[in-house]
Parts: structure tokens; C-alpha cells; sequence
């Protein structure tokens, strides 16, 4: 193991030093390093010497005042509760599309046995190989699924064109 240095550990003092006077700025400090904190910048000059600076800074920045153009809150309120729509709006298609598929099941699995019975007894009048009628009560089980992908696939295409043509209108009105 490597012995430590006075400076290596000096360094590691004045980078958590560092650290606590950028944290005391933005999140606050517990008790405990609050108080190495004022300890340690009443020892060390050049450390007091960045709090004081960055405390300078801060209060500089304070004093500029930012011009915001007109209606530029009404135009974020606008678009954020467009944007909440929207979300509304999708969160209610995938309730429904949830529902959807959750009664497709449990309707799948009440109406197994008639459909089993259904495609044995077609498979016997047509005379079907067990492998084939048996394929076919498998297959019913995908049509819910199949219908529900359209379904889904159907809801993005019809998005992606909106946000398309939408995004299209608001490059040109800004012109």
C-alpha cells in the first residue's frame, strides 16, 4: 500500500472542500459539513478565498435581468397542456386497449372448451389429421392477438401522420 503524502491528502481536504461550497449553493449542506466547512475556510485562505468568489458570482448573476420576449408563457402553458392532452388522451387508448385484451382472454379461456369441441368435431366431419384441427384451435388463440397488433399498429400510424402534418403546420406558421 502506498503511504500517504501531506499533499495528497491537503488535496483530498480541498476538493471535498470544493465540493461542499458548490453543494451549499445548490442543495444545501448537513450540520455535520456545514460545520468542517466554516472550519476548514476559516484555516484555509484559498479555499475562503473560492467561497468568497463563488458567493461574488452568484450575487452577480442575480443582479441580470433576463428579457423574455412577450406571450412566451402563454406559449409554454399552451404547449404544455397540449402535451398533456396528448397524454391523457394516449393514456385512455391503452386503458381501453388493457380492457380489450383483458376480456379477449378471459373470454378465450371461458369459450376453450366449446372451440376445442368445435374444431374436433370439424376436423372429424372433414376428415382433418388430428394435427391439422388441433393447429386450428391454436391458430384461435392468435386471432385476438393478431387483431389487437393491428389495432396497435393502426394507433401509431395514425399518430406518426398527426405529429407529421402537425409538426409541418408549425414549421410553416413560423415562417
Amino acid at each position: 500500500m502506498k503511504p500517504h503524502r501531506n499533499d495528497d491528502l491537503n488535496d483530498d481536504l480541498h476538493g471535498r472542500a470544493r465540493r461542499l461550497i458548490d453543494m451549499e449553493r445548490v442543495e444545501g449542506l448537513a450540520p455535520a459539513d456545514q460545520r468542517w466547512l466554516a472550519d476548514h475556510l476559516a484555516a484555509c485562505e484559498t479555499c475562503a478565498g473560492r467561497a468568497a468568489q463563488t458567493e461574488a458570482a452568484l450575487r452577480a448573476l442575480r443582479t441580470v435581468s433576463v428579457a423574455v420576449p412577450g406571450g412566451l408563457a402563454a406559449s409554454a402553458q399552451f404547449v404544455v397542456r397540449r402535451r398533456s392532452e396528448e397524454m391523457r388522451a394516449q393514456h385512455a387508448r391503452n386503458l381501453a386497449l388493457a380492457i380489450g385484451c383483458t376480456l379477449s382472454w378471459v373470454f378465450g379461456v371461458a369459450s376453450a372448451p366449446l372451440v376445442w369441441r368445435v374444431c374436433a368435431w370439424l376436423g372429424a366431419t372433414l376428415d382433418l389429421p388430428r394435427v391439422v384441427w388441433m393447429l386450428g384451435f391454436a391458430g384461435w388463440w392468435f386471432v385476438p392477438v393478431l387483431a389487437m397488433g393491428l389495432v396497435i399498429l393502426w394507433q401509431r400510424r395514425r399518430a406518426d401522420r398527426a405529429s407529421i402534418r402537425d409538426s409541418t403546420r408549425a414549421g410553416w406558421e413560423g415562417r
